[in-house]
């Protein structure tokens, strides 16, 4: 009864969906002020002078203001489905400085929150379920009694 309110299919969905956004505010912050996102807590930090990006064309804004991503689950599969520009992934590569835009921000955040928590957090999720239901039950019928 509880594992159909609280699906692991919405669980993990959740969670994806979380972080996705979470990783593409990452990549937007270092692109328009240099502020990089580190750690599981995702602190703020201030890179170094100058632009981390500068702008051309604007494409690689424009595409982490409306990101374009997808998340389905089903039968215990998932796949998150994002867009990306394609330089995006080589301004990790620069020869004159690594700008942490794209694999850092993505597997960071990934394996940092979003790995544990569907490791160990559904069971939370449904203890906590259990626990608020059984509580508005004993409200319930303690207000019955009176």
């Amino acid at each position: 009864m509880i594992a159909n309110q609280i699906s692991k299919t919405d669980f993990v969905v959740s969670a994806l969906k979380r972080d996705v956004v979470n990783v593409y505010s990452a990549m937007n912050l270092i692109a328009r002020k240099n502020i990089y996102i580190e750690g599981s807590s995702l602190e703020q930090k201030r890179g170094k002078k100058g632009s981390v990006t500068g702008q051309r064309s604007g494409s690689l804004r424009r595409s982490l203001e409306n990101p374009r991503y997808s998340i389905t689950g089903s039968a215990g599969r998932f796949i998150v489905t994002a867009n990306v520009v394609l330089h995006m992934r080589f301004l990790d590569m620069k020869r004159k400085g690594n700008r942490r835009i794209y694999n850092r921000q993505l597997w960071g955040i990934l394996y940092k929150n979003t790995y544990p928590d569907l490791k160990y957090k559904y069971g939370e999720a449904v203890s906590d379920h259990l626990g608020d239901a059984l509580r508005s039950a004993f409200a319930q019928a303690s207000g019955d009694i009176r």
